[in-house]
């Protein structure tokens, strides 16, 4: 039961920029107190879509965003209450490819960022927790802090560096059940919110130029995401789990002009997790989608965090 239930108090794992808090298995278990926590998380994620300049030309583009984070956290006891705290904080290098990345096509000589991300803080609690018959109740609050660097010169198209020069918030519920002796199931949601970046191009020229228009305000409607998780204990020490979510929302514009598309996005997660001792572990993850209507499409998301607890 201990090994079980330590494995959830540093895999929450906070997409940013604009994405879900999605859980891995097990992290909605309430962790035992006073247990600390540090991971490092390299990963590598990709979009693929359209933008569309001052609403004539659109040109196809790739991001391609990897990022190595740090993180580190420790759980406590309130009463009766469990709870856990931590702090992480990415580096983080983009690329871009495709159409946008073509100077001859757009004009405009584009330059991917890299550098030191936003800050993210959290701070979960579990108002239920009965360990006897492994079932659990969690609440959480996210605020993401932009100390990231920040160029708004390379924010035409999208956004292109580490940082988002803005601070947003989450707030999630979820419930977990354990289901036998090698079976858990979760669910969980969140929303998530964002306050406005006044330095920002969009998909924006200058009057009557070929340049990128000056920066102007980015307002970003709330952005709510759903998971369920099934998890497989195939050996003591090895899980196997599948994920679902769904994302909905974050609707932008820039400059008071018209709203663009919301995300409207299926996905699916596949987990393994592998405890090399009581106090060591490595995770796998692997994210794609079923469905995604969005302008920016995403395409792969690769997670692999060694964790380590004291």
């Amino acid at each position: 039961m201990y090994a079980r239930s330590i494995v959830s108090i540093v895999l929450l794992c906070l997409a940013i920029p604009v994405g879900a808090v999605d859980l891995a298995p097990y992290d909605v278990v309430a962790p035992p107190a006073d247990i600390r926590g540090a991971s490092l998380q390299i990963g590598h994620r990709s979009f693929q879509g359209d933008v569309t300049l001052d609403g004539q030309n659109t040109l196809g583009s790739r991001v391609d965003r990897r990022n190595a984070s740090v993180r580190l956290g420790r759980s406590a006891q309130f009463g009766e209450t469990p709870a856990y705290f931590y702090a992480s904080l990415p580096y983080v290098a983009l690329e871009l490819g495709g159409d946008l990345d073509d100077k001859s096509v757009t004009g405009v000589d584009l330059e991917a960022g890299e550098g030191v991300g936003d800050l993210a803080l959290a701070a979960a609690i579990w108002p239920y927790a009965d360990r006897e018959i492994g079932r659990f109740v969690g609440v959480a609050a996210y605020a993401v802090v932009p100390t990231g660097r920040y160029d708004a010169s390379r924010t035409f198209g999208f956004n292109l560096n580490p940082g988002n020069n803005r601070f947003a918030g989450v707030v999630q519920a979820a419930f977990h059940q354990r289901l036998g002796k090698r079976f858990d199931w979760s669910l969980a949601a969140d929303a998530m919110f964002f306050e406005d970046n006044d330095r920002f191009i969009g998909a924006r020229f200058a009057p009557g130029t070929s340049e990128p228009a000056e920066p102007a305000r980015l307002e970003v409607k709330p952005y709510f995401s759903y998971q369920t998780a099934l998890a497989w204990r195939a050996h003591p020490a090895i899980s196997l789990a599948v994920s679902v979510y769904a994302d909905r929302g974050a609707a932008s514009r820039v400059g008071g002009g018209d709203w663009g598309r919301s995300i409207n996005r299926e996905r699916y997660g596949l987990w393994a997790l592998v405890a090399l001792s009581p106090r060591t572990r490595i995770n796998f993850s692997y994210k794609s989608t079923v469905d995604d209507r969005s302008d920016l499409q995403l395409q792969d998301n690769a997670q692999v965090r060694f964790v380590r607890f004291f």
